[in-house]
């Protein structure tokens, strides 16, 4: 997979060189018209991808350099939002269906999956009208702008600052989403877990075995979070006064069928939170740095041992001493 830094490489190096692959990813996603929807999909997943890069490597970039990198990225996938959000809420519906089986509050069900294929198809006419170019269009004009990512100093250092913050915030939200059990909560620490999963991935080939695991379960967690929040907006929008999808009786029992799956999946998420986020912020990210230098080291010492005993590298050159 692409979406991997190489501790064999120069820092700014290997950030560019996955930063480039996922632009190109995301343009050749949205290029195929018989997959759009598929395509609408992994162009995000490349979008989020960045956007977790950058938080990454934010401490070792000038501010302006990260806030405008990040504006553009989020321009772009906003444009791209709603068709994938109709076919997300879609799925929302289908796999409340499944976890709750049948029974009473199906009227709402009907009519909320209905609702959305409507809103789905409009959302994917308005694609192929415009959104789908006008994000091609976009993700070729921020490539120069990626071209001069780099980092100071030049090494894991500044990557230790980002991860450290990343962690440290989204370990917060975490301690900070369940006493009052907002929504909004919630989908904060969502988005934190998102990015750590993510800057796992990129981080992985220091040690492969620990950090895919580590990977698995942040992804996990963001499933759960993720059906959580899609459930809290069918219920939001079974809710609204503007809209009726069922007698007031349906509407009562579909509510109560969501409270009881976000209460399952509420409970799934602490359980997992508390183990993925057990350690505190400075000693994580030590242990990773550490993981990191230790790969560095090891790749630097294998070129070296490859290298021909007839070639010297600029710098290696020394001056004999006079005798």
């Amino acid at each position: 997979m692409s979406y991997r830094l190489d501790p064999a490489m120069p820092m700014s190096e290997a950030l560019r060189r996955v930063a480039f692959a996922e632009l190109e990813i995301a343009h050749g996603a949205l290029a195929a018209p018989p997959e759009r929807h598929s395509g609408v999909h992994n162009a995000r997943k490349c979008l989020k991808r960045l956007r977790s890069l950058l938080l990454l490597v934010r401490p070792g970039m000038p501010e302006p350099a990260f806030a405008n990198l990040s504006e553009r990225l989020a321009v772009i996938a906003r444009g791209l939002a709603p068709a994938r959000d109709a076919h997300a809420l879609i799925d929302a519906v289908d796999k409340l269906e499944r976890e709750t089986g049948p029974g009473p509050g199906q009227g709402p069900i009907q009519s909320l999956r209905a609702w959305l294929h409507k809103r789905r198809h409009a959302a994917e006419q308005n694609l192929e009208r415009s959104a789908a170019s006008d994000a091609m269009r976009a993700l070729l004009e921020v490539r120069p702008a990626f071209a001069g990512l780099a980092v100071y100093p030049d090494d894991f250092r500044s990557l230790a600052k980002g991860l450290r913050r990343c962690y440290r915030t989204t370990r917060q939200s975490f301690q900070h989403a369940f006493p009052a059990g907002r929504d909004e909560d919630l989908h904060e620490w969502r988005k934190g877990v998102q990015h750590h999963w993510r800057q796992m991935q990129l981080l992985a080939p220091c040690w492969p075995s620990e950090l895919s695991a580590r990977v698995e379960a942040a992804r996990s967690l963001s499933q759960i979070l993720g059906d959580d929040h899609d459930i809290s907006l069918l219920s939001r929008l079974v809710s609204t006064p503007t809209m009726t999808f069922g007698s007031p009786e349906e509407t009562a029992a579909f509510l109560k069928r969501c409270r009881k799956r976000h209460k399952a999946l509420r409970q799934a998420a602490t359980t997992q939170g508390e183990r993925l986020f057990a350690e505190r912020s400075r000693p994580f990210a030590e242990r990773i740095e550490a993981y990191w230098l230790i790969a560095a080291g090891a790749a630097a010492k294998a070129v070296a041992e490859t290298r021909p005993d007839n070639v010297v590298v600029f710098g290696d050159l020394r001056t004999p001493r006079a005798s």
